[in-house]
């Protein structure tokens, strides 16, 4: 396959190839569409994106029309950025970058039928032409069935890695354990990594990652949220240096990412013992916690500085009357924690450790690793992945005592507490 895709496209990498381009000069990207059952997608329009950063450098990127390219036959495609263009280009030579300068770009297959698959990239350190990774739609075959031990959702596995061309050099992040490290740091980026998700028209329902086929669609999980759909998405990172003897020393770095159609689901039945339960602490208006409207909430803006008295703040709700939990569904938790604690009370003045969950740890090192996180907004399609800092937690309570108040908190290093940021939903089961 790469053989037929270089030969088609050699002589307008060779013709380009061998110093450092000036910012006029075009930078040749090639690459390759298929389908799911592999058939190329021919004579096809391919639209070429480029990002820009907003006023907030962390924003995501502003994506907008750079240009547009037509498959061959064979899907073949190519795509022409000029060097100047290219920000991350523009910054390593120590010039401003200029006005239509992208910090990525991104080319997408068709959305026939739901699923696709597209590619956000850019390069760094020198001006050669790339190859991008295949872009082969994934056909997931998500479906859901009802059993005699619930619902369940299954679907394909997920598609290889991208194949590395010939003659780059792959640049591997580090996965040997660091003393103190995170065990972020110890994931192989280029391994694809599926991505459970469920929306509904309020939002995001539930964000899982690394997860297995099949998977339980419990009915706390669904809730009593009607127009839900399910959908897996796979992610892959890494980064391509091309030989320094055909062309200048550049990395590629990219993102991969492959989308299922999204499944249409029966709405959940199982409406939580919280649903419209008032705040803990007591708030003016109608708590966000627990109206199933799944919009994410700041903790300083329901209670400013200094209220509740305790900083770092420690929130929750309060139900009408004491109940025996079995268990608490957090959706949209935003904290910089290690560690989030589920405690209960009776009063509102004894509390208890009901439970306790370690949160996900960014990862801190390794170019790939660091590019698929930035770029976790790039999608064209769906919205962006929940950073590191978020959290979908479901925590069994078993043989806990009765309780009538449920708050969180988060720790830090050495049990240090630290605020827990926002909360789109906290529901509380029987």
């Amino acid at each position: 396959m790469r053989l037929t895709l270089l030969a088609g496209l050699l002589l307008v990498s060779l013709g380009s190839a061998g110093c450092e381009p000036f910012p006029d000069s075009p930078i040749f990207f090639y690459g390759m569409a298929l389908r799911a059952d592999g058939s190329p997608f021919h004579a096809t329009a391919l639209p070429l994106d480029g990002g820009r950063h907003g006023k907030l450098y962390g924003d995501p990127l502003d994506f907008s029309p750079y240009g547009m390219t037509t498959t061959r036959d064979n899907g073949a495609f190519l795509l022409e950025i000029l060097s100047g263009d290219i920000g991350s280009i523009a910054t390593v030579r120590g010039s401003a970058p200029r006005p239509n300068a992208r910090a990525r770009f991104r080319v997408a297959t068709p959305l026939e039928d739901g699923p696709a698959a597209f590619v956000s990239f850019t390069q760094v350190n020198g001006g050669g032409d790339s190859e991008l990774p295949v872009l082969r739609v994934w056909d997931a075959d998500l479906a859901w069935s009802d059993a005699p031990t619930g619902r369940w959702l299954t679907f394909a596995p997920p598609p290889s890695a991208p194949e590395a061309p010939r003659g780059v050099v792959v640049d591997l992040d580090d996965t040997t354990p660091q003393p103190g490290s995170p065990s972020g740091d110890l994931e192989d980026p280029s391994i694809p990594r599926p991505v459970f998700q469920l929306h509904t028209k309020e939002g995001l329902v539930w964000n899982e990652e690394a997860v297995t086929s099949p998977r339980p669609l419990s009915p706390w999980l669904l809730e009593d949220f009607a127009t839900l759909e399910a959908q897996v998405r796979v992610v892959s990172a890494g980064a391509w240096r091309r030989d320094a003897l055909t062309s200048d020393e550049a990395w590629l770095h990219f993102r991969l990412e492959w989308r299922s159609e999204r499944l249409p689901l029966p709405a959940g039945a199982l409406r939580p013992l919280s649903r419209g339960a008032r705040c803990h602490p007591v708030t003016d208006v109608p708590c966000p916690f627990t109206d199933g409207l799944l919009a994410e909430q700041r903790i300083s803006e329901l209670w400013p500085r200094g209220e509740p008295s305790s900083s770092p703040r420690r929130v929750g709700v309060q139900l009408e009357t004491p109940a025996q939990l079995s268990r608490v569904v957090i959706r949209g938790l935003r904290t910089y924690g290690q560690e989030v604690v589920i405690e209960g009370s009776e009063d509102g003045v004894q509390w208890s450790e009901l439970a306790r969950r370690p949160l996900a740890e960014s990862p801190t090192t390794g170019n790939s690793r660091l590019f698929r996180d930035v770029s976790d907004a790039d999608s064209p399609w769906d919205p962006p992945f929940p950073g590191h800092d978020y959290a979908f937690l479901d925590i069994a309570l078993p043989g806990g005592p009765r309780v009538r108040y449920v708050r969180l908190l988060s720790l830090w290093y050495e049990a240090q507490e630290i605020e827990v940021t926002s909360v789109a939903e906290l529901s509380l089961f029987e």
